[in-house]
């Protein structure tokens, strides 16, 4: 009897327990449904207003690609009531610009760049010209916020009228490269760095060998910061029309300055010509309102956002013969499925494919924007490109903000390569790193011991790498290092010695390696597209994205590995606001050590590049 009872409670248990789950899974489905539904949908019944200020609202970077969103990030956006708007990419608000220029209804642009994060001076330069043609409509553009940061200025020096919170600050601090050193905290836990490089200024494994930066570093890296400074004040002088040091004055000058304005903030960005008007909130929209009148429903100046007004105004594609364009950014990592915010050399080769099977693209751009990864993987690229040129069209190359290392190793072979006066690439060199144990686990107290057939098993984390096995990894270091100036050579129609000038690691921005012989015209994606349509002997052109068609199942896939949470981001968000850019370095770090997934473990691969 008891039996019985004991089996009939167990097996209610084991019901209830599957309906709960049950239940649990519908609720999310339903959440996924709801969310796709809500946030997917086009409004096609939304009618756009006589006159309006069409207002760039940018969250986050400005991105060469869209990237998913997921169903769940989507869902807590709508409960919290969250009305950010999505990272843009460049074509979007390209586009917008482009299309509101000769639009009757557009009185105006608005830039509201608080929520925008630090961008690619590149970037932020092909954003400022496009609002410099839309400029030559007549029509006025206002930059309104309650404080700039330095990017965020950057774009906002753009404006005919820059307003300014009384409150708020204007902060331009310079441009600077900081990483972590591990060298004596490997030594503390007896943590073993075994560094294998070709490159005097292949700098990427200086933090795992030493506590500071090397001589060689610190000189490639401020030249070229330098110039990308040097860039920043000459556009922010000439489009505010301010002299250079109001905008980086000395320190000496600056406290001078800041007494003057008796410490406040909102006073000395004004006084120093980097802002127009101290405006309230209220007053911004009032200014203009001014301009494109009042709506008494949302209490603001009509406005139309950049995607609402992409949606309804479609514009009819071209006819004409197409160039085809892809858009390769991100780390350059191998596998068998593409991930977000990365180049997988699969998922590309097969692109590429798809533009020289496809009868109706005469020429490729292919737009590169990645700071390199693996070796391996860009050699996969590079030999699907190779196939691409033996069809007969002219592939061309558009660097976005980095093209170094392995980004320039998946470039040196294009017909033509433009690339950004600010864009960073070179960075021709070749390292491998592997960390080791041995020693950390025999303080523990734990041993390795076994025994292996050859001298070259049983090497690893636990056991440490013999003296052989070093030689062995070097030798092919030193080989793919050969491989990738052997290539640059061939690709650029250059002599070895030339390259190795170039080489040895070294960073260059795009004005440089115009003058080196690494690229062939200074130019943006625009130019690099106009390019390719000459050398296929095109007229008039259109631009067709080669784009691997995707399934609904790999779209939710897609959306959930966007929002795959590492120990990293939890780290991050449980750190007091004090310490948030601590734990974002730490997140960075973390972040890089993940791309490394080459086969071989060699890595064609710019750090720092990433930060610009």
């Amino acid at each position: 009897m008891w039996s019985a009872i004991k089996w009939f409670f167990r097996t209610l248990g084991r019901v209830l327990n599957a309906i709960r789950l049950l239940v649990s899974g519908l609720f999310f489905l339903a959440i996924i449904v709801f969310t796709v539904l809500i946030f997917s949908g086009e409004d096609e019944t939304v009618v756009l207003p006589e006159k309006a200020a069409l207002t760039l609202a940018l969250a986050g970077p400005v991105l060469e690609q869209e990237t998913p969103t997921s169903p769940r990030r989507l869902a807590e956006k709508w409960f919290a009531g969250d009305t950010t708007p999505p990272a843009m990419t460049l074509n979007q608000i390209k586009d917008a610009l482009d299309q509101a220029r000769n639009d009757h209804r557009i009185g105006a642009l608005v830039l509201q760049l608080q929520n925008m994060t630090e961008s690619s001076m590149t970037k932020l330069d092909e954003v400022g010209a496009a609002i410099e043609a839309f400029k030559t409509s007549g029509k006025p553009v206002y930059a309104i916020g309650d404080y700039y940061t330095q990017g965020q200025y950057y774009l906002a020096a753009h404006a005919d009228e820059i307003l300014l919170n009384p409150a708020g600050a204007v902060t331009i601090q310079g441009l600077g490269v900081y990483r972590l050193h591990y060298k004596s905290a490997f030594e503390r836990f007896n943590i073993t760095p075994h560094v294998f490089r070709v490159g005097t200024y292949k700098s990427f494994v200086e933090p795992y060998i030493r506590d500071d930066m090397s001589a060689e570093s610190r000189e490639d890296t401020l030249r070229w910061l330098g110039q990308l400074w040097q860039h920043y004040q000459d556009n922010v002088a000439r489009l505010r029309n301010i002299p250079a040091d109001h905008i980086s004055p000395s320190k000496e000058q600056l406290l001078s300055r800041f007494a003057a304005a008796k410490g406040d903030p909102a006073r000395y960005a004004l006084e120093q010509g980097l802002v127009d008007r101290l405006a309230s909130r209220t007053d911004m929209l009032q200014t203009v309102a001014e301009q494109v009148g009042w709506n008494s429903q949302t209490n603001q100046y009509m406005s139309l956002d950049i995607a609402t007004y992409l949606r309804h105004t479609k514009t009819q594609p071209k006819s004409a013969p197409a160039v085809g364009l892809i858009t390769a950014s991100g780390a350059i990592m191998s596998g068998p499925t593409a991930t977000p915010n990365s180049i997988n050399d699969e998922h590309l080769s097969q692109l590429i494919n798809e533009a020289r099977l496809d009868a109706d693209i005469h020429a490729l751009v292919l737009r590169v924007d990645s700071p390199g990864g693996s070796a391996f993987a860009a050699e996969q690229i590079r030999s699907a490109l190779l196939r691409f040129k033996e069809s007969g069209k002219p592939l061309v190359i558009s660097m976005g903000s980095t093209a170094a290392s392995g980004g320039y190793w998946i470039a040196a072979d294009a017909d033509k390569i433009y690339a950004a006066p600010t864009t960073l690439t070179g960075s021709i060199g070749v390292f491998g790193l592997f960390l080791t144990f041995e020693e950390a686990f025999e303080k523990l107290g734990l041993n390795t011991d076994g025994v292996g057939t050859t001298d070259f098993v049983g090497a690893g984390l636990t056991t440490g790498l013999p003296e052989h096995t070093k030689q062995l990894i070097q030798m092919g270091v030193e080989h793919t290092y050969g491989q990738f100036v052997d290539l640059v050579a061939k690709g650029r129609d250059m002599k070895p010695a030339q390259v190795e000038r170039a080489a040895q690691g070294h960073v260059w921005t795009g004005k440089d390696a115009k003058e080196l012989g690494l690229v062939d015209e200074l130019g943006y994606l625009d130019d690099a597209l106009a390019g390719a349509a000459e050398l296929a002997n095109l007229g008039e052109f259109s631009v067709k994205r080669v784009q691997m068609p995707m399934t609904a199942k790999e779209k939710l896939l897609s959306q959930f590995m966007s929002d795959s949470n590492t120990l990293a981001d939890w780290v991050s968000a449980a750190l007091p606001a004090v310490l948030q850019p601590a734990g974002q370095q730490l997140k960075q770090e973390l972040a890089t050590l993940s791309q490394f997934d080459d086969i071989r473990g060699q890595y064609v691969l710019c750090v720092a590049c990433q930060e610009f």
